[in-house]
């Protein structure tokens, strides 16, 4: 699309890297460039491209990612109207490896890059922004990274909600704003499943931070002020909102706890359980990635197998830098050394070929694993030490014991250890049945749970008919089954464990 030259010079003379541009560099500039529309979901460039344009955002909303092989993807930045985006991809000579997306009906000022490098060179001003700007997108991705290792989901989003409404907030009385994001989004956007997000947003509304009316947010400033305030920052060890990161080996403040369920690290009153549901679903994983690595041995549904197997390496291989251990808690802290040390070996075993003598190494290395992720979830629910963590525990790992039920019919088919795997399998099934009647008693009077647990028991029954040995030229057919049933299964079992994870300590 071609605007006249008139309207293309008064959006670039609100670009901060054309301020103050001389008319005639203006114009020439302005007959380099273009306004163009993106649709909903329309891909801007790709991983891959050669960009050639420096793009600034109109209007609508871009999100920028990377995407694994696998095909999991991960935002790196929601881009907003009043920014420029491919500035890095455009000044370095190399395709880029960054994909941007409409999230929404879009108009961007697409300027050439070419005439950009001619103006710099007229007006050194030009370059320097350049360099400021890039300098700002590496610091923020700097605090980024900093943030998802030593902040809490709470934390990194508080952050968030501040670089929204920075410089206009006040420090009295409230500050709203809304969201223009999905949820999905923004999750993905902190590395954070959808129901991690929600109990963030749930601590900090607990907290007295914040109120949340769906996409509206009304922060608190003169409690957010004072939470801020609860610690001095220290010069070298600043994040964006001015709080300083613990050092290595600092003991705890006199008359102050570390990590206990009484208040965090981080401030925010909150337990374990968070942990006790990240650990836990490690320990599906463990599993899952098994039972996927299976059925591409077996050729059976591959394109869906290869999709699971990739999805849970990239998810535990983001966990298990994020998980933290309590403090003071040996067994914890040698569970997740352990897990750590078996994690590179498993991923390059699930990398590799799936065959025969791999699936024998796989037995062995994926109990392991198991074994570790459980001790850990276990350091975690005796650091909670609260009836409520210890259903959360066993909610959780009975998503485990879904994906090992598949994971062991898998190996019991395939000739591995077959009698471990029989006596194993009936082992884990006794498991789920007993775990799922506590549970059920347990909260019977919650009718929310009650009805994910009554969707819960109609795939335990299809998976338990699908593990039952039959004939040989059945087999196909019941590990078609076994794997759609246990992925059903661990989809209604994560619902059910976001509802445990809501009820009252």
């Amino acid at each position: 699309m071609r605007p006249n030259d008139g309207n293309i010079r008064t959006i670039l003379r609100g670009v901060h890297l054309f301020a103050e541009l001389a008319p005639a560099h203006l114009s020439e500039l302005a007959l380099a460039s273009r306004t163009d529309s993106f649709e909903r979901n329309q891909a801007i460039f790709r991983s891959g491209d050669s960009v050639r344009d420096l793009y600034f955002l109109i209007s609508g909303q871009v999100k920028l990612s990377v995407s694994s092989v696998r095909g999991y993807e991960k935002i790196i930045d929601v881009v907003e109207p009043g920014r420029c985006f491919g500035e890095a991809e455009l000044f370095c000579d190399r395709r880029c490896l960054t994909t941007a997306v409409a999230l929404k009906t879009s108009h961007s000022l697409c300027i050439s890059g070419k005439d950009i490098r001619h103006i710099m060179a007229l007006d050194p001003r030009v370059g320097l922004r350049v360099m400021k700007l890039m300098a700002q997108r590496q610091v923020d991705m700097e605090n980024e990274l900093a943030a998802r290792h030593f902040h809490s989901g709470s934390q990194r989003l508080l952050d968030y909600f501040l670089s929204i409404c920075n410089p206009s907030r006040d420090r009295t009385g409230e500050t709203q704003f809304t969201l223009r994001t999905t949820k999905q989004v923004l999750a993905s956007r902190f590395d954070m499943q959808p129901e991690t997000l929600s109990r963030a947003l749930r601590d900090l509304t607990q907290a007295g931070l914040i109120a949340a009316h769906g996409k509206r947010i009304i922060l608190n400033n003169a409690r957010v002020d004072r939470y801020l305030a609860r610690e001095a920052p220290a010069q070298g060890s600043v994040l964006a909102a001015g709080r300083r990161l613990p050092r290595p080996g600092e003991r705890p403040r006199a008359g102050r706890t570390s990590t206990t369920a009484a208040q965090g690290r981080d401030g925010f009153p909150r337990s374990y359980c968070d942990e006790i549901n990240r650990c836990g679903r490690q320990r599906m994983l463990s599993q899952r990635m098994a039972n996927s690595w299976l059925m591409l041995q077996q050729r059976l549904l591959p394109r869906r197998a290869r999709q699971v197997l990739g999805q849970s390496i990239e998810l535990f291989d983001q966990q298990l830098l994020s998980l933290e251990v309590p403090v003071g808690s040996a067994a914890s802290s040698s569970a997740r050394a352990e897990l750590a040390e078996l994690w590179p070996s498993y991923k390059a075993l699930l990398d590799a070929e799936p065959n025969r003598k791999n699936a024998r190494l796989l037995y062995d290395m994926n109990e392991a694993v198991l074994e570790a992720a459980h001790r850990l979830t276990l350091g975690f629910e005796a650091a909670d030490g609260t009836p409520k963590g210890r259903l959360l525990n066993l909610a959780g790992r009975q998503r485990m014991l879904a994906q090992r039920m598949a994971k062991l019919f898998l190996f019991q088919h395939a000739g591995i250890e077959v009698s471990k795997s029989r006596m194993e399998l009936e082992k884990t099934g006794m498991e789920f049945s007993a775990a799922f009647a506590k549970l059920a008693t347990a909260t019977e009077d919650q009718a929310a749970i009650a009805s994910e647990l009554h969707s819960v028991a109609e795939h335990w029954h299809t998976l338990q008919s699908a593990t039952v040995p039959r004939a040989r030229s059945s087999f196909p057919t019941l590990a078609r089954k076994a794997f759609a049933s246990s992925e059903n299964l661990l989809l209604r079992m994560d619902r059910a464990v976001e509802l445990y994870a809501r009820l009252p300590a």
